[in-house]
Order: structure tokens, then sequence, then C-alpha cells
């Protein structure tokens, strides 16, 4: 049979939760979204690093001086652009979109704290829920803070796809002998490199 639960339990309840151990709560679960796109992006890196590596390694020992090595190569190269287009779409629409509405909540938590010290409501799920969405309020940002907010994530992604679509190039160019009609600086760029 189950007990009935105490009136001391019932009317902790009504009061609310102390606004600290829900901070703290809040906080931590804002720490486990960011530990997480730190890790995705980390071993995404880490992943193309070494395959790059490997593919630039093999391209090169080809001891008939043929050119299949370096069309595994294009192709490989291929594959890890997609892939890391791919990662980034998942780290900038979902992750980082968790990560925002972990923060707003957080956030809230400590606009709060000014007047209260206890929270009658808990509302981090819909919070995440409404940023995954894109239905988040949040402030208007100037276009500075907003460059200063989201150009560190844009140029890590961009940085690492320049490199990899260089690759692409390259390789291709390696194996077909065909040097795409690119600016005139890309084109020296590729004859300096071979």
């Amino acid at each position: 049979m189950l007990d009935k639960p105490s009136r001391k339990v019932r009317e902790k309840a009504e009061e609310g939760w102390p606004l600290y151990d829900v901070w703290a709560k809040y906080e931590e679960i804002a720490m486990h979204f960011n530990d997480l796109l730190i890790r995705l992006r980390i071993q995404a890196l880490a992943g193309v690093a070494a395959l790059s590596t490997l593919v630039g390694i093999f391209a090169k020992t080809d001891p008939s001086g043929g050119n299949g090595n370096w069309q595994i190569a294009t192709g490989v190269f291929f594959g890890l652009c997609l892939f890391w287009i791919a990662i980034w779409i998942l780290d900038l629409r979902y992750y980082h979109k968790l990560l925002v509405g972990a923060v707003t909540a957080l956030l809230e938590i400590e606009e709060m704290s000014e007047n209260h010290t206890r929270i009658r409501s808990i509302q981090m799920s819909t919070i995440i829920e409404k940023a995954v969405a894109g239905s988040l309020d949040n402030k208007q940002f100037t276009w500075k803070e907003w460059i200063n907010l989201r150009s560190g994530i844009w140029a890590f992604y961009v940085v690492v796809f320049f490199a990899l679509a260089s690759g692409l190039l390259f390789s291709f160019s390696k194996a077909t002998g065909y040097i795409p009609p690119f600016p005139a600086w890309f084109g020296w760029l590729l004859t300096v490199i071979r």
C-alpha cells in the first residue's frame, strides 16, 4: 500500500524550491551541453585531421606514379567536406541551440535572484524546447555583439572547410591534370604547391 505524502513535503512544494539549488542544477545542465559541444567539435576535427593525413600519406606513396591514389584521395576529401558540413549543421542547428536554451534558462534564474529566494516553477526544458524550435524570444543583439558571439564558431568551421576543400581541389587536380578556371591567384597557388 502506498503511503500518502506527508504534509511537510506538500507545504515545501507549494513554497517552491530554493533558488540557488535550481540555479546549480541549471548550471550543471548548461555545462553538460557546453562539454558536449566541445567534445563534438574536437572529435570531429581529430577525425578529419587523421583521415586527411592518411589520405596525404597514401596518395604520395603510389610507386607506379599513377593517379589511382589521387582519385581515391579526391573521393575521400569530397566525403570529408560533406561530413564537415553535416557536423557544422548538427552543431549550429541543434547542439548550439540546446546550449543557448540552457544558458537562457540560467540567465532567467539569475535575474529572478535579485528579488526572490525561491522558485515555484521549473522552466528549463520549456526554454530549451523553444530554443531548438527557434521560437525563443532572445534580446536583439547589435551587429557587433552578434559577430562577437558567433564569429568563433563560424571561423572554426570555415577554416577547416577551406582546408578540406583545398585538399579536394588539389587531389582532383593531381588525379585529372585539370586545373579549374579559378581566379589567377588560385591557379598560381596550385602551380607553386606542385
